[in-house]
């Protein structure tokens, strides 16, 4: 599956903070991960029993594994699927701005790979091919993978202050809508007042009129008690 050409990036507001925060953890335990396959190789050389051999062999093809899917997320040709899918595209989206990194993680699982693969041989991975995966991984690699989460912590930040400056920019606009509104509240009042006090002057005619009026008043009423509740609703996003 290639899904390199259908990134869309989702509003910020579209997924809860903690699915964003699982994935971006999915990118950063890329750094223990190398350090646990390099553990696990180091382990294979000093007992090589046909017994432990076989379960540090599953655990190192499943931490492999793990790594070239989590780069295949990164470059847009896979996703996570226990996450919404938004969040592989919103990931890979990001880090197709950030190649550098990528190439970095790449040549992780490249050196991953023969490091696995000559673990598996019957002498075991010689030790310099060790240290320099070790090295490796806790130089370049730990810096290229620190570098693409922090990159994604903070276009979440970036997200955030837009959709602030979107709602203040709403409340604004929302705040005139009301100062019209609370005039012509102003307006059907002064109406209900007049018409109360012509109803009052005309007696037995004005029974009809009197009705009106107290309609008005009802209808101001409700006006005023919208407004200040719209205002209490801008002033807790202000606030916020």
């Amino acid at each position: 599956m290639n899904i390199q050409n259908q990134i869309a990036l989702p509003d910020a507001a579209t997924i809860g903070t903690l699915p964003y925060r699982d994935a971006i953890d999915r990118v950063a335990t890329l750094r223990a991960l190398v350090m646990r396959l390099a553990l696990g190789v180091s382990q294979m050389s000093c007992d090589r029993s046909d017994s432990q051999m076989e379960k540090l062999r599953e655990n190192l093809q499943a931490q492999v594994k793990t790594l070239h899917h989590t780069l295949a997320v990164l470059r847009g040709q896979a996703e996570f699927s226990t996450l919404p899918d938004t969040l592989s595209l919103w990931l890979a989206g990001i880090a197709a701005t950030q190649e550098a990194h990528l190439q970095v993680i790449a040549r992780m699982a490249a050196m991953t790979d023969r490091l696995s693969e000559s673990a598996l041989t019957e002498d075991g991975a010689p030790s310099d091919t060790l240290d320099a995966y070790v090295a490796f991984g806790q130089g370049e690699f730990f810096e290229a993978v620190s570098a693409l989460t922090e990159e994604f912590w903070a276009r979440i930040e970036d997200g955030r202050a837009t959709q602030l400056d979107q709602a203040m920019q709403s409340a604004a606009r929302l705040g005139e809508g009301l100062t019209r509104l609370e005039r012509i509240g102003k307006y059907v009042r002064s109406m209900s007042i007049n018409a109360s006090v012509e109803a009052s002057r005309a007696g037995e005619a004005g029974k009809g009129l009197a009705i009106i009026a107290q309609e008005f008043k009802v209808l101001a009423e409700e006006v005023q008690q919208l407004t200040l509740s719209a205002r209490e609703d801008i002033e807790s996003i202000e606030a916020s």
